[in-house]
């Protein structure tokens, strides 16, 4: 091994130096570029992680390191000698002899092609981005080029996809039917879709920033702003609406919705959509005024409503008082000539007396009917509640309905039980009396009806039961509705208000009523009421 002494110069920086040591590299005037002077350089020379190329003026390379050996598939000390073309793809070779006498006229430390995108070739053909970064010295006279070299292909593999989801991002938006906006950490917006400008008929570069806000109608702008401010802080998302200027200078109603946005957990600043709602609001106003409107006239007609109530329970309490008392006289008097008369037309006398008396029967019933409804409905029924024996309350019922029977009917009574009841005999009266009264009005003949009571475990149960006409069964649904009259009642009288009334005097009692029924077999109610 021969060495030349030489001396030194400087590579690059004051403390960088190259000296010339055997084995020689066969370059001119025999020099051999060596890092040995300084051990801690030629290991920072050859474990440096970028490529690093040392290219005299005529473009051959005089030094590479081990990085950028492997970075372009060359063997160790292959590059040596190599002109630096054979590392420039071939569409750019033409021109870089150029660039290079360029560089070597007026040398200085910099990036290479500032601001475009370099790449290099490797050994097998395959071409890579990279940046390169440039610097010089001289060696006894001769100048000479450093080529840093990094390899970027990640890096522009992340720009490139990057790029492209921005650029979806963007045909994305100024596609969407909707206006579209993104802020930054700052508040200050920094994109609007197309959607947006068309709509507003203003520039981006208006818009951005703070500019939007000059299109806010001026009643809107500050809560407007301070509930964007306010969820900002928070990085709270957000609703809001108001009045925004189109391009015909019409302000339109908005709907603005605002999410934070984050990247990887980093807040980023926000995203926004706004819809045109300005139909919707008009419509809602206008269903608001409608509903208004309509309150107004219902309260208006429950207030016409609960006059005729009023009136209405006024005529019955009248018409129930002035009735009673003429049709009292005439059931006395009928009574009186039905004593009296004798004669041989003492049966037609009796005959007609008798249907006096029934008509007039029937017209109280009605009347009291009536007067019963209109104080349910009123809340006006007062609890009467007493101690008294169910089996003589019972018999008395019976007895009382007797002169409604007909030919060969019976009413066949039992009881289980304990006999002292406490209960509103009142209502539990014609509760009995309005059941067993229809029993033998829908009964034909000589069929008997069915009284059952018990009173056990503190309830107390009725059962009547009788072999009538019958419900149809596509009408039971209704039978306790007010007025109604089955399809099989024919010409027999009735109001279609008892049987209301008697649910609505079981449920005052605490108790419940149901029936069972078949069309010409008969029918049964059962009614149950806890006595505690």
């Amino acid at each position: 091994m021969q060495e030349v002494d030489m001396p030194d110069k400087a590579f690059y920086s004051p403390e960088f130096w190259l000296v010339y040591k055997s084995p020689p590299l066969q370059m001119d005037h025999a020099k051999v570029i060596s890092l040995e002077s300084e051990a801690g350089f030629r290991v920072l020379f050859e474990c440096a992680t970028i490529g690093i190329l040392v290219i005299n003026q005529a473009g051959s390379i005089e030094l590479s390191n081990p990085c950028a050996e492997k970075l372009f598939g060359f063997e160790p000390a292959e590059l040596i000698g190599k002109p630096i073309e054979t590392l420039i793809p071939e569409s750019a070779r033409t021109n870089h002899h150029h660039h290079r006498a360029n560089y070597f006229s007026k040398p200085k430390a910099r990036p290479m092609g500032l601001g475009m995108e370099l790449y290099a070739r490797k050994s097998n053909g395959e071409v890579f981005p990279v940046e390169i970064s440039l610097g010089h010295y001289e060696l006894e006279g001769e100048p000479l080029a450093v080529a840093f070299v990094t390899d970027v292909t990640t890096q522009v593999k992340a720009k490139k996809i990057v790029a492209e989801r921005e650029a979806w991002f963007r045909n994305m938006a100024d596609n969407a039917p909707v206006m579209i906006w993104v802020s930054g950490t700052d508040k200050q917006c920094t994109y609007f879709n197309n959607t947006w400008l068309q709509f507003t008929g203003r520039s981006l570069v208006q818009e951005l920033g703070d500019g939007w806000t000059e299109g806010v109608h001026a009643d809107d702008l500050e809560p407007t702003f301070k509930t964007y401010v306010e969820a900002f802080d928070r990085r709270d998302p957000f609703v809001m609406e108001y009045r925004l200027r189109r391009a015909d200078g019409l302000y339109r109603w908005i709907q603005d919705s605002g999410k934070p946005t984050y990247a990887d957990d980093v807040f980023t600043g926000y995203v926004g959509s706004c819809s045109d709602i300005h139909e919707q609001r008009a419509i809602t106003s206008e269903l608001e005024m409608l509903v208004q409107k309509r309150t107004t006239e219902l309260y208006e007609a429950l207030g016409r409503e609960k006059e005729m109530n009023q009136l209405k329970s006024r005529f019955v309490s009248m018409a129930s008082h002035e009735f009673r008392t003429p049709l009292s006289v005439v059931l006395s008097s009928a009574s009186l000539i039905e004593r009296y008369s004798d004669g041989e037309n003492n049966g037609h006398v009796t005959k007609h007396i008798h249907r006096i008396k029934s008509s007039v029967g029937n017209l109280t019933s009605i009347l009291n009917d009536f007067l019963s409804l209109d104080k349910l409905e009123q809340g006006k029924v007062e609890m009467e509640w007493s101690e008294f024996d169910i089996v003589h309350f019972m018999q008395d019922v019976i007895e009382s309905v007797q002169l409604l029977q007909k030919s060969g009917q019976t009413i066949d009574f039992t009881h289980a039980g304990d006999t002292t009841v406490t209960i509103d005999q009142k209502k539990l009266r014609y509760v009995l009396v309005n059941l067993l009264s229809n029993s033998m009005k829908y009964s034909p003949e000589g069929k008997p009806i069915h009284l059952q009571s018990g009173n056990e475990s503190g309830v107390l149960s009725i059962v009547v039961r009788d072999n009538g006409i019958g419900i149809p069964e596509d009408e039971q649904q209704h039978l306790f509705d007010k007025f109604f009259r089955a399809r099989n009642t024919g010409e027999i009288q009735g109001t279609g208000l008892g049987l209301t009334i008697v649910k609505r005097y079981v449920e005052l009692l605490g108790g419940t009523v149901g029936f069972v029924s078949k069309e010409r077999l008969g029918t049964t109610f059962s009614i149950t009421i806890p006595l505690s």
